[in-house]
């Protein structure tokens, strides 16, 4: 019951990681319905805390020792999860077998910008639940499926930055160890 309630909450969290893409649809009791992803695949290829060297976490102001791995510690299926602190904020990399159609298509997320992150489909969006502006993601085409970039400002915290500036730097910025 408490994986559920995990589920659930980082589902309407970002419509990402697992549930998290938002890639679930709800059904008329309100649960989340997680959507099969439509690449084909099962497991994505990229493993952000593997992958992203140390000095490029570094070089967009995160900390690498304060990694933290899937959600809570719980391995979602079809996902690959990982995230660090920055000031004032948390970086978070979904990488995943949902596509970047799954996403768009996703009425749980809104305001979608099409981004130039290096030579790749990229868009910026927010979440519908998101009143306060918190949050931001970047998600990235991959060949597959896609990879989400999201900045959270820390709750009760002056704002560093703009949480799209910050996802945004942060895409460009893992995007040559990201696989096409």
């Amino acid at each position: 019951m408490l994986l559920k309630r995990v589920i659930l909450v980082v589902a309407a969290g970002a419509c990402g990681a697992a549930v998290m893409v938002g890639c679930g649809s709800e059904t008329v009791a309100r649960e989340a319905v997680v959507a099969k992803p439509t690449s084909g695949l099962t497991e994505p290829v990229i493993s952000p805390c593997d992958d992203i060297p140390d000095e490029v976490l570094r070089g967009v102001g995160l900390d690498p020792a304060t990694e933290s791995r899937d959600i809570r510690g719980v391995k979602q299926p079809g996902w690959s999860v990982c995230r660090w602190d920055g000031i004032g904020y948390i970086q978070s990399v979904f990488a995943t077998t949902h596509t970047l159609d799954d996403f768009l298509a996703n009425k749980r997320n809104t305001d979608f910008q099409r981004q130039e992150v290096g030579d790749r489909e990229a868009y910026s969006y927010r979440e519908v639940v998101d009143d306060k502006r918190e949050s931001c993601d970047v998600v990235l085409r991959t060949a597959d499926g896609s990879t989400q970039i999201r900045a959270s400002l820390n709750s009760g915290t002056p704002a560093a930055a703009n949480p799209c500036d910050l996802a945004l730097n942060a895409a460009r910025a893992f995007d040559s160890v990201i696989p096409r």
